[in-house]
């Protein structure tokens, strides 16, 4: 990592001559500090076996216990757990999430960001390898979930569009709270005052939207709050998109989608800026 950081000045980075080398400058710093992160990653078996512990939990017990419990023709699924996989993902999406902008505290805490400030990359770089890094670990994750559910009994439709919308849904989701992390971890001071506020959310995001229960099912002040939920959306356009019940617009799922990782992008990009300024 140190190797790539100081080919040149290690407190100044020489101006790109043209637009076309400040984005290869860009992307250049992004990957090595991207692929540091993964090599983390995957070196790391806590974090991995942390993050799909719970979700874990809820397919193996929650999903398989509730079949005989829940109506199952209420819910328009040949199964209660097909039902829920798309909400299990949502959840392991969020923790995921919640890891990425862990990875960029711990290196504020640590000093590590400013020795990335001094390197020769543009700093923008930083905060899109924190984004990168986060939004593929999150989707590898998403995807053994995918697979459990599947060998646990859930049954996909076949049709290669319909799962490539399903990851549309999922990577707007991943990366609005990708942002929205980054956000809090640039403003955060402690691991406690972060962990603390994304755990407030965690629950209400959960329980609050479509992931266990249809929005039919809910009372009025439930149902209104669930639509006012981005997990409500992420959850039915993935449910309709890999096992055929929905109860939304596509169209809807998808602008709220987009509406609301744009919003999460830019107060991931305006937090960040403010430790540029301060340092």
């Amino acid at each position: 990592m140190q190797s790539h950081l100081e080919t040149a000045s290690p407190y100044a980075t020489p101006a790109p001559t043209t637009p076309l080398a400040a984005w290869g400058e860009l992307w250049r710093g992004a990957w090595v500090i991207f692929y540091k992160h993964m090599i983390k990653f995957s070196a790391n078996s806590m974090e991995i076996g942390g993050t799909l512990g719970w979700p874990l939990l809820w397919v193996a017990t929650f999903g398989l216990g509730m079949e005989r419990v829940v109506q199952i023709d209420t819910l328009g699924s040949g199964s209660y757990l097909a039902f829920i996989t798309p909400g299990i993902i949502a959840l392991t999406a969020l923790s995921g999430a919640v890891n990425a902008g862990m990875t960029l505290l711990e290196e504020k805490i640590k000093g590590i960001l400013k020795e990335y400030f001094v390197a020769p990359i543009p700093r923008m770089s930083i905060l899109l390898a924190s984004t990168g890094s986060g939004l593929v670990k999150t989707l590898i994750q998403s995807l053994i979930i995918l697979v459990i559910a599947i060998l646990f009994g859930a049954r996909l439709t076949a049709d290669p569009l319909n799962m490539a919308a399903a990851l549309v849904y999922l990577l707007l989701y991943v990366m609005a709270f990708v942002g929205f992390s980054n956000g809090i971890a640039a403003r955060s001071r402690s691991v406690g005052g972060y962990h603390m506020l994304l755990f407030v959310l965690n629950l209400p995001l959960l329980f609050l939207s479509n992931a266990l229960y249809p929005l039919d099912a809910m009372p009025l002040w439930m149902r209104v709050l669930a639509y006012l939920n981005p997990t409500t959306y992420a959850v039915d356009g993935m449910r309709q998109s890999l096992f055929g019940i929905g109860a939304l617009s596509p169209g809807l799922n998808v602008a709220v989608l987009t509406a609301f990782a744009a919003v999460c992008l830019r107060f991931g990009l305006t937090s960040f800026r403010r430790i540029l300024e301060q340092g």
